[in-house]
């Protein structure tokens, strides 16, 4: 669902402010988000972080009437997945790996459990260069660009990195653990 929401976030702020005031624009998210945060709490607690975060900002966002604010949701969230990443690796429990493992038919080998430790390392520089794309757009002021990067456009970067990440490890990773 969180998916789903970033992809349509973009484009529903800006046609609604082709409607609407900002004051009204940030009642709806705020009121979407509400319904959106006793959904996910009733699911699972900790997914409820984001919509939590959408109605603080929608909230502050009536009171100061800062498109701004409505404007930084994805970077903050960018920010928030690149501080997991960061952390899961400080910690060395990656969280990359954790999601391997989960998705994995098969038994990740010891040799490439190491491999995709040190890729998170990989991984925390492909979503810090998403976020330094989501300021360069959020102080670019071109809304339509916001609209496209902030919906859709920043998983081409994750894609790009998938590509990369998956030649590394055929072409480079594999033909070395085999020798």
């Amino acid at each position: 669902m969180n998916i789903l929401i970033s992809i349509i976030y973009a484009p529903l702020v800006f046609v609604s402010l082709r409607y609407f005031d900002i004051q009204i624009v940030s009642l709806v998210v705020f009121f979407l988000s509400w319904i959106w945060f006793v959904i996910a709490f009733k699911k699972e607690k900790k997914n409820s972080l984001y919509p939590l975060l959408y109605i603080v900002i929608s909230f502050c966002t009536f009171f100061l009437e800062e498109l701004l604010l409505l404007k930084v949701i994805p970077l903050l969230i960018s920010v928030v997945i690149t501080s997991l990443i960061f952390i899961s690796y400080i910690n060395k429990k990656s969280i990359i790996l954790y999601f391997a493992n989960k998705f994995s038919k098969r038994e990740i080998s010891t040799n490439e459990k190491e491999y995709i430790e040190n890729s998170t390392l990989f991984w925390i520089a492909i979503s810090s260069l998403n976020i330094i794309c989501h300021i360069f757009i959020l102080l670019n002021g071109n809304m339509e660009f916001w609209v496209y990067y902030s919906s859709f456009g920043w998983y081409f970067i994750f894609l790009f990195g998938g590509i990369l990440q998956f030649l590394h490890r055929k072409f480079i990773f594999l033909k070395r653990d085999t020798q």
